[in-house]
């Protein structure tokens, strides 16, 4: 069984390759998700049984100022989601059984009745509060990580060249872990590269609106062909064209990977999953952190010190400037092994 969490798509999408070797290996794949995840994952995989589990359903303040006041607000309902999906997981397993859990951020989710694997590039949170909330929050979530099986690290195991830098190499490490290389859906294909700019939208509201208004705006008048990709799995209704802007709701890996490679550049938020997708296929890029959330603030900081993307805060985007300097930049990955995820699969014997 395989378990994102709901908190954005890119816990879904990054379990994407290992859906895709466990297949390949000959085992049946469960997969629990919310109907947002499973709306995303069915269009990769629509023979794979699928449960429903609640998500988490994290909100978002418009106001960035408040991001972390609202976070905390909620930290009684994300404990009690943590509890009732443990105890959901309890009830399943007096009428199913897996030969392996893998969890992607869902902390509830471990038993000592069958392996349980715990995903995370986020060791040590950056809550923006000090030292002393980040070793609290550190604490308290090691906790629930040491009880399962194995935590896997989606990152290089070296601390000189990583991509997600404190956040998955702090001093302290939790139990049992171990380093299973970058995760990306992506494939390179190498395919002939043309002028297009693509922009992928993703992330929670009101943010993601708020991001596309601002770069509707910004490229209304724009030369450059591009490509609009929103991030709504789960809308019907397509944005009718303007000029030189196609939009599209949402587009599959295979769609996607098509579509990143011959473009020239790529427009997106500093998400972790899209980063290892941009590093995979070796994209320019510039990344926008979503305003107030620390991991990607952070993220933005560590990859911008790197000089791997372009960055710019959403407050003060000037995508002409944006453009001109990533067409400067060349981002590498042939340090990132996007394979060690088979070898961690190999070692359970899976």
């Amino acid at each position: 069984m395989i378990a994102p969490l709901d908190w954005g798509l890119g816990h879904a999408t990054r379990c994407i390759p290992i859906i895709q070797c466990l297949q390949k290996n000959g085992h049946e794949i469960t997969i629990a998700g919310n109907h947002a995840t499973q709306t995303m994952l069915k269009k990769e995989f629509p023979t794979v049984e699928f449960i429903f589990i609640k998500g988490y359903n994290i909100q978002y303040p418009t106001n960035i100022g408040s991001f972390n006041r609202k976070i905390l607000q909620q930290i009684p309902k994300i404990w009690w989601a943590i509890v009732r999906e443990h105890f959901w997981l309890r009830a399943l397993l007096k009428k199913r059984s897996w030969d392996l859990l893998i969890s992607d951020n869902r902390y509830g989710l471990h038993t000592k009745k069958i392996p349980t694997v715990f995903i995370t590039h986020q060791l040590r949170v950056q809550t923006g509060s000090g030292k002393l909330a980040d070793d609290l929050i550190q604490s308290i979530l090691y906790q629930k990580i040491n009880k399962f099986t194995q935590c896997w690290i989606p990152d290089e195991a070296s601390n000189n060249i990583n991509i997600a830098g404190l956040l998955s190499h702090p001093i302290k490490k939790p139990n049992r872990y171990k380093y299973i290389g970058p995760l990306s859906r992506l494939n390179v294909n190498n395919v002939t590269q043309g002028n297009t700019i693509l922009v992928i939208l993703s992330g929670p509201e009101p943010q993601r609106t708020i991001l596309e208004n601002i770069l509707l705006e910004q490229l209304h008048d724009s030369t450059e062909k591009i490509i609009f990709v929103r991030g709504l799995p789960l809308a019907s209704n397509e944005m009718t064209q303007q000029k030189n802007i196609q939009f599209k709701n949402y587009i599959d890996s295979i769609e996607l990977e098509k579509t990143m490679e011959e473009a020239e550049m790529v427009v997106c938020r500093a998400g972790y999953s899209s980063i290892m997708d941009l590093l995979k296929l070796s994209k320019k890029a510039i990344i926008i952190p979503t305003p107030g959330q620390t991991e990607q603030e952070y993220l933005a900081m560590h990859l911008n010190q790197l000089k791997l993307f372009v960055v710019q805060s959403q407050k003060n985007i000037s995508l002409k400037d944006a453009f001109d300097l990533s067409r400067n930049s060349c981002p590498e990955n042939n340090s990132f092994n996007f394979e060690g995820y088979k070898k961690a699969l190999e070692e359970l014997g899976i």
